[in-house]
């Protein structure tokens, strides 16, 4: 079963560049660090290649698949022996155009029902996203995907942290957490559902 590495950090700069290289460098280590210290993996930089539509993998253990994302305060790297594609995002302002653009006909009704207050607006919208995100990660597909085209929806009691969202693509497993921090992490993958490893790694 997929295993979902991650760790919180505090910016380096007030630099977006400089923060970027940061949390790029912090999604390699988390890789590094659990295939080195679980798997028993040394890697380096030059075990990482890149797919035409830009997902990295490891040429040399075609039976490890990886996906790192990283956002405001969070980076998170996702490992099984499937495709995999995690996002992460912590809920905050989104353009409104947004809407529309990114979520299917029963997205928007989901987002409309749950959003009582702004805070709940926000956060169900990037519930939405970021699993929008991972599954776009899962495929390969890269950024011209339709993200109107597939769709998720909920079944369990929204106070649980941990959920199993269903996407109306079949083949595919959803799980989603939402961290002390705030953050939200979306995780899809090829396989059977059931129990997603937590790991919290390294200090950023």
């Amino acid at each position: 079963m997929p295993v979902i590495c991650y760790t919180e950090y505090k910016p380096v700069s007030e630099s977006p560049r400089e923060i970027n290289i940061q949390e790029h460098e912090l999604g390699r280590q988390l890789l590094y660090t659990f295939l080195r210290d679980k798997r028993g993996i040394p890697l380096s930089p030059a075990d990482i290649s890149v797919t035409e539509k830009g997902k990295p993998y490891l040429p040399a253990y075609p039976e490890i698949h990886f996906n790192i994302s990283h956002c405001n305060g969070l980076v998170v790297c996702a490992i099984d022996e499937e495709a995999v594609g995690v996002d992460c995002e912590r809920p905050g302002y989104f353009g409104e155009i947004l809407i529309r653009k990114v979520l299917s006909v029963s997205e928007q009704q989901l987002l409309a029902d749950k959003a009582k207050t702004d805070q709940a607006r926000q956060e169900w919208f990037f519930r939405l996203w970021t699993l929008k995100e991972a599954y776009v990660k899962w495929t390969g597909t890269g950024v011209d995907t339709d993200l109107t085209a597939f769709s998720f929806s909920f079944s369990e009691d929204p106070d649980r942290t941990d959920l199993q969202p269903r996407c109306s693509d079949p083949s595919v497993c959803c799980y989603q957490t939402k961290l002390p921090s705030g953050h939200i992490v979306s995780l899809c993958h090829t396989g059977k559902s059931g129990e997603i490893t937590l790991q919290p790694l390294l200090r950023g």
